[in-house]
């Protein structure tokens, strides 16, 4: 089963986000992005797919974003953030390190899930490209 890594500090939503995604994941859930920063560099799972919400207290989604695209193990993962405001030029700035989305809350739980899947599947379309062409 695919591994998801869910970074939300509303309990509630963190609650309700686990749930929409546990049916077809691995969900591992942390309350704030340094616990997940932390678990994800000290720990040898490397999840498919983080979807991490945009603020929280000692480490927002932007920053997340910066130290994965710097981290060589883990910048290829897919990374989904959610937030309660749309706001571009956040967008923007969350599309340029690399987010695969930028969902504004509310959102369909139909569409986090197909968001989740297009993500994941074409990830490992490019782990299995890179290693073809690695074998080559």
């Amino acid at each position: 089963m695919r591994k998801v890594l869910l970074i939300e500090d509303d309990t509630l939503l963190s609650w309700l986000l686990e749930k929409i995604l546990k049916n077809s994941y691995d969900v591992t859930v942390m309350s704030d992005g340094l616990q997940a920063w932390s678990w994800l560099t000290s720990s040898n799972q490397i999840p498919d797919l983080i979807v991490s919400d945009l603020k929280m207290p000692s480490l927002g989604g932007i920053e997340l974003l910066q130290y994965l695209s710097e981290h060589e193990t883990l910048r290829g993962v897919p990374v989904i953030i959610h937030s309660g405001y749309e706001d571009t030029g956040r967008k923007k700035q969350c599309m340029d390190l690399g987010a695969w989305a930028y969902l504004v809350k509310p959102f369909e739980p139909e569409y986090l899930v197909n968001e989740v899947g297009r993500a994941i599947e074409a990830r490992h379309r490019s782990l299995a490209d890179r290693s073809a062409t690695t074998l080559q």
